[in-house]
């Protein structure tokens, strides 16, 4: 069983993300806080730690754990920060895989699958668009998922 990676773009894709929604930050200080300066600084600080934070650390982390494969009957995405989760779905019991893609990550070339079966959905975000079309086909057609047992 060897697993995949989604990636480097995929860092790129959400470092962006990340940087343009924080560019939210100061304008929203500046417009409700210039009255006051020490909640200014205070939460000018607050913001930039927490920038830095999700710039070094999270994110970095999130794509060095974001793996996923393909077995004879399972699809398992392995993910987490903080703790690695391990999920898993039957291939029998999917019914429903989509293919999405923002405008930013379109310009990317990247996309997210996700996969709804019984009793719940899997999300695997910023893989290749030409990687994810390939998942797309191999769990939607029952033939390129190789013979179930009692087949003949």
């Amino acid at each position: 069983m060897s697993m995949q990676r989604v990636g480097r773009r995929a860092l790129l894709l959400w470092r962006i993300r990340l940087s343009l929604l924080a560019l939210i930050c100061p304008f929203t200080i500046a417009l409700f806080f210039s009255a006051a300066p020490v909640w200014s600084a205070v939460l000018t600080i607050l913001w930039i730690v927490l920038y830095l934070f999700f710039f070094l650390f999270y994110y970095p982390v999130k794509d060095a754990k974001l793996r996923y494969t393909v077995t004879g009957t399972t699809l398992v995405i392995y993910c987490g920060v903080f703790y690695t989760r391990l999920k898993a779905m039957e291939l029998k019991n999917i019914q429903h895989v989509s293919l999405a893609a923002t405008p930013l990550a379109r310009l990317l070339g990247l996309c997210s699958v996700q996969v709804w079966g019984a009793g719940g959905v899997v999300y695997l975000p910023g893989l290749q668009r030409q990687v994810g079309m390939a998942l797309c086909e191999r769990l939607t057609h029952p033939e390129k998922r190789g013979k179930k047992e009692g087949d003949a």
